[in-house]
């Protein structure tokens, strides 16, 4: 997807919101670069206008994302960040309003794209605010004390993205979406992993501290960016985790449209690689980035079709 129409809308949200004018460049090359990701294959497999409604919702969650991400420092860049994000609570509902009911239409360019879209592929509301409220947590807390905790957001951040996504693929059902809430889960844990030395240096521990308390560690010692035994034996399990999840998802997939689900699953496959990846470097985050080469995102997108292709798996089960 060709990221300039998308970080142009990007550009014209953030002025929209007020927010943090002053780094409203910095949030537009990050979005550039951002878009040449590893779900540039997935893309591929949608129609037009599918991947014009899924820029739309990647061009919001981006928005919302770097109100918080890239808000001032201190007391006074809160207080504009929940302002902010409470302007795209607001032009939510007008997004949800209908103008010939006596409805208010949307402020924003981006808005107005996105009330387009929700009416050709019924986007659910409570996704829109639920990934608001997910990303407004980071202005609450900087470390995550519980796995509760932590699933929250993530279920917020990720996988009500995905309910979002599946709606733009097309399949909206019990199976699609326990499918679309499993999978968002284990994207966001595998990027938890990948980034816990990018978030370090942000003064942020994703990784519960009831988890790392197994191990005989803290969220000091991530800050510290300490990588030993202990750690590379709590991001193992970290890991498993988030393996727990891609299963879980996947059992889900026989009773979904697996045909609408082509995109979601190369997703899927490719940060399954990067997963593999991080296991191979012994988590060693803190040296080194996993990233996937062309072929390797090439790869996950074959495995993918190959999986859809397969024969029903057994009846679907839930990790604990």
């Amino acid at each position: 997807m060709d990221p300039a129409p998308v970080a142009s809308l990007v550009d014209r949200a953030v002025r929209f919101a007020g927010a943090l004018p002053r780094r409203g460049g910095a949030v537009v090359r990050r979005l550039a670069r951002r878009s040449s990701s590893n779900f540039k294959f997935a893309f591929f497999f949608l129609s037009p206008a599918q991947r014009e409604a899924l820029g739309h919702v990647y061009a919001f969650c981006r928005v919302v994302d770097d109100i918080v991400d890239e808000r001032a420092p201190g007391a006074a860049g809160v207080a504009e960040a929940r302002e902010a994000l409470d302007r795209w609570r607001r032009e939510i509902a007008r997004i949800y309003d209908d103008p010939a009911e006596g409805g208010t239409a949307p402020e924003s360019e981006l808005g107005r794209s996105l009330a387009a879209a929700r009416r050709t592929f019924d986007l659910p509301r409570f996704a829109f605010e639920e990934i608001v409220a997910g990303v407004e947590m980071d202005l609450d807390r900087s470390i995550y004390d519980t796995y509760d905790d932590l699933r929250l957001y993530c279920y917020r951040v990720a996988s009500c993205v995905g309910f979002l996504a599946l709606a733009i693929f097309g399949d909206q059902g019990e199976a699609a979406r326990r499918y679309g809430e499993h999978l968002g889960l284990a994207l966001q844990y595998t990027n938890i992993l990948r980034d816990v030395g990018e978030d370090a240096l942000r003064g942020r521990v994703y990784l519960p501290a009831e988890h790392l308390a197994r191990f005989g560690l803290s969220s000091a010692d991530v800050l510290r960016r300490r990588y030993d035994d202990r750690f590379v034996a709590a991001a193992r399990a970290f890991a498993d985790r988030a393996e727990r999840e891609y299963a879980a998802a996947w059992s889900h997939l026989p009773g979904a449209n697996r045909r609408a689900l082509v995109a979601a699953e190369v997703m899927g496959r490719t940060y399954h690689r990067i997963l593999d990846e991080l296991r191979a470097h012994d988590f060693n985050v803190f040296a080194r980035s996993a990233a996937l080469r062309r072929r390797d995102k090439l790869r996950a997108a074959a495995s993918a079709l190959v999986h859809l292709a397969l024969p029903a798996a057994p009846a679907p089960t839930d990790p604990p």
